[in-house]
Order: C-alpha cells, then structure tokens, then sequence
C-alpha cells in the first residue's frame, strides 16, 4: 500500500479509535497506540508495529484493531510474512466494516504471495462501490493482479482502469501503459468482442477504443452487424471545411472527390456541398441543414471532433461517411474512413511477419503522424507474435545519430556475418569477422529529410545489409533522385494513386498535374477524396465482395462500421520509388548472411 495511504490510515485511526464504543462504554486510546502512530507517522515500522502489539496486549478494547495495525506496520516495512500470524488473531466481529476491509486487503496480498489468485478474488468479492475511497486503489490494484496471474487479460485491464482515477498523476502514465500491455495481450478480434461488451461509462473503455484504434480497428458499439442502406442515391451532401483554417485540406478533399465524380459515367447523383467550417456546432448544424434539404447520402465532415460531434447526436437517418474516425462508437447507417498513420504501421506489421521477420528496431521521430504509425507497428507486431527491440528517437536539434545508433546497438547485440569470397571455403572465414546488430529489419517512422540522414548512418555503424520497411512520410513526390541514393532498398507504404497503380477508371495523378490540389502535400487528400465518392457508390459490391480497390489502397469494411485500409507498397530503385506488384511482396533479399 503507498505509503501515502497508510498514513492517511494512521492519521484518521486515532479519531476512529477514539469514537469506538465497546460494550456500551467509550474507552480510551492508550498511550502506547498514540505512541506507535507517531512511530508509524516517522517511518520506524519496525518499532511501530512492535508498539502495536505491545499496546494490543495491554488493551483488550482495542486488541484487534491495534493487531491490525501492526499487521498493517510489517507490511509498510517489506516484511508482510510478519503480518500473517497477527492476521490469524483477529476476530472478525470486533472490527468495523473498513478495518475488516484493511484486513482482507492484507490476506489478499498473502493470497497472491502464496499464488493462489482464486483465494485473494475471493477475499476481495465485495462490490467496488461499497470500498471507501481512500482503499479503492489498493483494492483494484490487488484483484488486476490476481487476474493477470489468472491470465484474464482483460478482467485486469478493467481493475486498473477503475483504479486510475486515484493515482497521482505521476502514476497514471505508468498504469495507461500496462492497461494498454493487458489489452494487447488479446488477439485482435477477441478484443473488439470484449470492448463491444463495455459501456460508454466504463473506466475501460477509453483504453479499450484507444488500443483498438491504433491497431486500425474500429472502436465497438453493441451493434449486431452492419446497417448501411446501399444502393444509388440522387442527391449526395458533401460537409468540408471551405472556409477559415482547415480550407486547404478541406478544398483538397473537395477536389479529388469532384475529380472520381467526374470520371463516374454511370448515373452520377447531384452534390451539393456544405461549408462545415471548423467548429462541432457548425459542422452538426450542416449536416441538419442537408438532411432537412433533402440529402439522401452524407460525406463528411473532416475533423475527428465533428465527427464525434455528429455521431453523439444518436441515431443516423441516412447513410453518412465520415471523414474521420471517432472516440465515439460509430452509429447505425454510417461508416467512418480514415487516412490514418496507424494503417500504416499495422501493415507494416503483417508485412514483417509475412516475410518471417520477428525482432524490429524502431527508428522514429517526434512528429504525430510518426508517433502514431510506430505505436500501431507496436501493438500489432505484438498481436503477430514480432517484437519491437529497441527504439531510437530522433532528436530535432542535431543530425548527427551517431552515438544514438551505436548505444542502441550495443544494448541490442551483435552477430558475425558470414563473407565468404569463391577463394574461400565456409571454414576459412577471417579472425576479424564484419558485424551486424541482431536485428531482423529496420523501421523507420520518419520524414524524407530525415531518412537521408539516418539511413547512411544506421548502415556504417552496423546495419549495412539489413532490410529497412518505411512509412509514407519517407517519399516527397518530386524530390530530386540526387538526393534519395541512400535510400536503395527501403521499402515503404503508399497510395496506390500516387504510385500510378490505382484502379484504371480514376484519373491518373500525371493527368492532374495542373491542379495544386493534386500534387505535393496535398496529393494524399486529393486521393482520398476520390475514395470518399468511390466508397458510396461501391457499397453493394464492398458488402457483397468484402474489398474495393480505390486511391488510397485495399478498402474493406469491419463489423463495427469503420473502412479498413491498406495501402500499397514501393521501394526505392535507383534513387526513384517504384511501386511493388504482388508478386514482388516476397522477402527481400540481404547482402550478408546472418549467422546465428
């Protein structure tokens, strides 16, 4: 128990002590029990309980409570075996409900000592909202680990969200992380079925949808399956921000989806578009104004709080996609889409495993989107059975990684690689063998400026031959060749469309080249409004089919009403990416054979 609550303890006991009627008479605290607190209250929990007991066997009014508190004092000390005799002396009835609660808490701890789990969920049976506040967090604290102990992932996960509330914030940084460990402990759809259980209000449930999101899952309602009426609408709103700070990407949103409208030749609807501004309230008051003006389909609108603005309204009327994905569950008739880092990551994870790769240094920076990729590698390397072995975070204010590189691979490890010439034979290698950290691949959650950088570095300290998987955010469309030798070989996520491998009936991105919308930074949003207008009019092939091919990559549909996407894969040949075909998605080769 923290220290902290113990004293709590010790500072109220003299006041519960004090009020105690036994037998019908108000008996005093002896001044051997004043004593001890103060022993308590100073640290010296040795002498304290030794003060306990002594005053205990002075004072039979008190005998049982001040037991406890020497029981209570051996734990404080690191010595709770001390505490399991005074435990057995104790008579039940002649304590008050929280001292019997304290003394249960104990036996717990005993429980969980001896390792039985069962016998310390039995002694901690009571409901929750009868335990005072004050030992709620020991309380929920001993049943998650009983339950972890039970391999009950997700009963311990819940404990500790319960329990989060009353820790001090240093602490609570430190229990998100384990909570979000417990979750990921479950395979991905056991997950979702268990979060689907949870109420809106439960203490878990934010953690459950967060782990669920970086995975690029959808975050559960109670929902029995997915309702969204397809079929051919006549009249489609469309909600962006066309005006104040989230103009560009709402114009370039705009632009794609106008652009796949234009090449639909087959019974185009009407759209009309919605300025949803950059507020909650002016994006729910656009959708009320769209549906009221007849809309028959929605899309949009862009930002995430607008999005969770407009599903916690309740009920859906008519069919909407959503140009974001909430920390809200998505309603009947909606959908949620999303160019998300975490699509990403948690394909990069399945390409690991699919080459048979299982240990991965991270290499990232401190922006959001590589934040978010490399968290959903993360967990989704865990869920396939891969390890993030170390990481390196890329400061912003030097280029020079070097002795970043060499302390992660010292604490990494080392293997010999064999370098065998035609002279030689395997037995005749030299004394000095070349190294290689004992990694599988290296990942890089970077931007290009940086990828230049690293790249050359990583290699020369030691990962010369190792594969290297990227993000996105390694390639600039345009970026001079010159620049970009160094990274040969990376292989890296990326939209179809601007790899020119998008399907035929979309506009290609050189046919686009005049419009600013669709090149540089803004290419990306231009493409996935093109997926917004394809999403709609694709739904009875997506539900009937389970994938569509769009811009932005493989589009398929979850029981929870969120597109799932992955992307398409390139790799720098020649200082120019070029995009993969499936049958090159086979592992990559290495200079070097490791020997294990």
């Amino acid at each position: 128990m923290p220290r902290r609550l113990i004293a709590l303890l010790a500072l109220t006991l003299s006041v519960l002590l004090a009020a105690c009627d036994v037998g019908g008479t108000r008996a005093p605290l002896p001044e051997e029990a004043l004593m001890a607190e103060r022993l308590f209250d100073e640290g010296d929990f040795v002498q304290a309980a030794a003060a306990f007991e002594d005053a205990a066997r002075r004072d039979r009014s008190h005998r049982d409570a001040l037991t406890l508190r020497a029981a209570e004092s051996w734990r404080e000390e690191g010595r709770i075996e001390d505490a399991r005799p005074l435990l057995s002396k104790l008579r039940l009835e002649r304590l008050s409900s929280e001292e019997a609660l304290r003394a249960d808490l104990l036996r717990a701890e005993l429980a969980l000592l001896d390792r039985d789990s069962q016998r310390a969920l039995d002694t901690l049976s009571i409901p929750s909202s009868t335990v005072p506040a004050g030992l709620r967090e020991r309380f929920h604290f001993l049943r998650a680990q009983a339950f972890a102990a039970f391999s009950q992932p997700f009963a311990a996960a819940g404990e500790r969200a319960a329990l989060q509330p009353y820790l001090p914030a240093r602490d609570q940084a430190e229990n998100a992380a384990a909570i979000s460990a417990l979750l990921t402990q479950l395979p991905a759809r056991q997950l979702s079925a268990a979060a689907a259980e949870l109420d809106h209000e439960d203490p878990l449930y934010d953690f459950a949808a967060d782990t669920l999101r970086a995975l690029g899952l959808a975050i559960p309602g109670r929902r029995s399956g997915l309702h969204v009426r397809s079929g051919q609408a006549a009249n489609i709103a469309v909600l962006l921000p066309l005006s104040g700070p989230l103009a560009a990407p709402g114009s370039a949103v705009r632009d794609g989806l106008l652009s796949a409208y234009y090449a639909d030749t087959d019974n185009r609807p009407d759209l009309r578009f919605y300025d949803s501004g950059d507020s909650d309230v002016s994006a729910v008051t656009a959708y009320q104004t769209a549906v009221a003006e007849g809309a028959e389909q929605v899309i949009g609108p862009l930002g995430r709080e607008q999005v969770n603005a407009l599903f916690s309204l309740g009920e859906i009327r008519i069919p909407t996609l959503a140009l974001n994905r909430a920390t809200v569950p998505t309603p009947e008739h909606s959908l949620s889409f999303a160019l998300s880092p975490e699509d990403e990551g948690r394909a990069a994870a399945t390409r690991i495993r699919n080459l048979g790769m299982a240990r991965v240094l991270l290499v990232a920076s401190a922006d959001e989107a590589s934040k978010r990729s490399a968290q959903a590698l993360s967990l989704a390397l865990g869920q396939e059975g891969g390890q993030i072995i170390q990481r390196i975070d890329l400061p912003s204010n030097s280029p020079d990684y070097g002795a970043l590189i060499r302390t992660a691979y010292q604490h990494i490890g080392w293997r010999e690689i064999l370098t065998q010439t035609p002279s030689q034979s395997p037995a005749a290698t030299p004394a000095a063998q070349p190294r290689q950290v004992d990694v599988d691949v290296i990942y890089l959650a970077v931007g290009g400026p940086e990828a230049r950088l690293v790249i050359p570095q990583l290699r020369a300290e030691g990962a010369l031959g190792l594969p290297m998987i990227a993000t996105s955010q390694i390639y600039a469309a345009g970026a001079n060749p010159r620049l970009d030798r160094d990274l040969d070989g990376v292989e890296f996520t990326e939209l179809p469309w601007l790899l020119d491998t998008a399907p035929a009936d979309l506009p290609r991105s050189a046919e686009l080249r005049g419009l600013d919308t669709a090149k540089g930074a803004s290419a990306r949003l231009f493409a996935f409004g093109m997926d917004a207008y394809r999403l709609l009019q694709a739904l009875p092939q997506l539900m009937s089919e389970g994938t569509v091919s769009g811009a932005t990559g493989q589009l398929a549909l979850d029981g929870y009403g969120s597109v799932l996407r992955q992307p398409g894969w390139a790799r720098y040949v020649g200082a120019r990416p070029r995009a993969l075909r499936e049958d090159e998605l086979t592992p990559m080769g290495s200079t070097t054979a490791p020997l294990r």
